[in-house]
């Protein structure tokens, strides 16, 4: 079983045309993003502030203030991170596959919202 490839896009060639490649994430995966992990930082940050007005303008003031804090040894410990989880949904990536492909799941276009969709498991009986 092979995993689909991603669509190639504009920003793809314009990326190759400059040394760089794109790194697509999976969607609803923020353990594999580091921009989510520092968001995470970030509202811990300014959650903890006391007394702190309501206003836009000072909340605004106030978050480019810990966005300006965010250190380069920050991103690296969050890139680590990210590396380690990526490394080990990678090393498990088989045994996945394994149990994904046991399990066959029919739902014709045709069916209606009444209908249930039939599932089938291999010869031993195992999802």
């Amino acid at each position: 079983m092979h995993k689909p490839q991603h669509e190639t896009l504009a920003v793809d060639y314009f990326l190759a045309e400059h040394g760089h490649t794109a790194t697509r994430l999976p969607p609803f995966h923020p353990d594999l993003n580091p921009t989510e992990k520092i968001w995470v930082i970030l509202k811990t940050r300014i959650a903890a502030k006391k007394n702190v007005s309501i206003k836009l303008r000072d909340f605004r003031q106030l978050a480019e203030e810990n966005f300006s804090a965010v250190t380069m040894e920050e991103w690296a410990a969050v890139c680590r991170q990210v590396k380690v989880v990526e490394e080990d949904d990678m090393s498990r990536e088989h045994e996945m596959d394994s149990v994904m492909e046991r399990i066959i799941i029919n739902a014709d276009k045709d069916d209606d919202d009444t209908s249930e969709s039939s599932v089938s498991f291999n010869d031993s009986g195992d999802i």
